[in-house]
């Protein structure tokens, strides 16, 4: 049968299609301790202790705000990396995506459904680190301030999520977590999010895209930033075409 007597799905069937599989997948992920917990407890423990308890009364004014908004970008590339880069490579080893070549599903309702999944918990952990950041935190943001910082951060779901799938389309099933946990400190530590860098090390911190997501996250909480707004995005949507581009290519040409 051709592609031209193949009829289209209706728009509102398409839809249905595209957040029942995104429910699933975010039930599957809730249900599974191994991938939940990792994504939504561990943010809030590193920012209680390390940016909260560890810091103690030296953690006032704009050192408890400095410190809020880099735990936050660390909360939310988690579950895109973490939810692309193990999930992917787990089903890419099970054979799962050939399998899904076959149902009648839309397209683009595999990915679609991982994004949508990694926005939700991301928003989730973003969530619980306000509450903590404004209730013993210390952090003094304005509330508008506070869902002007959550908004941009969300867009940190989706190079995450490039990330991620890039490891998930590339590195072997056995290994992925590995990877994906060594590519998730590294980048939240060599960017720069917790403390100041110096020396070379200053100077690759553009490479990684927590450093562009932490600089728009700073400048949408009034904070000082690196840079122009429009550059770090721009910076970042080269960065998700070229990882998604190439995992793309991996995963069509073995599955």
């Amino acid at each position: 049968m051709t592609d031209a007597l193949v009829p289209a799905m209706p728009f509102g069937r398409l839809v249905r299609a595209y957040l029942s599989d995104a429910k699933y997948e975010s039930l599957r992920l809730l249900r599974t301790p191994a991938f939940s917990v990792p994504i939504l407890a561990m943010p809030v423990l590193f920012y209680s202790f390390f940016g909260i308890m560890l810091a103690g009364r030296a953690a006032g004014g704009q050192l408890a705000n400095n410190l809020f908004v880099g735990w936050t970008v660390y909360g939310v590339m988690g579950p895109g990396l973490f939810g692309f880069g193990i999930l992917v490579a787990v089903e890419r080893n099970q054979g799962l995506l050939t399998f899904k070549r076959a149902l009648p599903m839309p397209a683009g309702s595999y990915l679609a459904s991982k994004l949508m999944m990694a926005f939700v918990f991301a928003v989730v952990v973003m969530a619980m680190l306000v509450t903590i950041g404004v209730t013993i935190g210390h952090v003094t943001l304005p509330a508008i301030t506070l869902l002007r910082v959550a908004a941009v951060m969300s867009l940190g779901v989706i190079p995450a999520c490039a990330v991620g799938l890039f490891i998930g389309a590339w590195a072997p099933a056995s290994s992925a977590a590995a990877f994906a946990n060594i590519v998730y400190l590294g980048m939240a530590f060599l960017s720069g999010l917790f403390f100041p860098l110096s020396g070379v090390m200053e100077r690759i911190r553009p490479i990684w895209p927590t450093y562009h997501l932490s600089q728009l996250a700073r400048a949408s909480a009034g904070l000082t930033s690196e840079g122009s707004p429009l550059t770090h995005l721009a910076i970042l949507a080269a960065m998700s075409a070229v990882l998604t581009w190439l995992a793309a290519r991996k995963l069509a040409r073995r599955g």
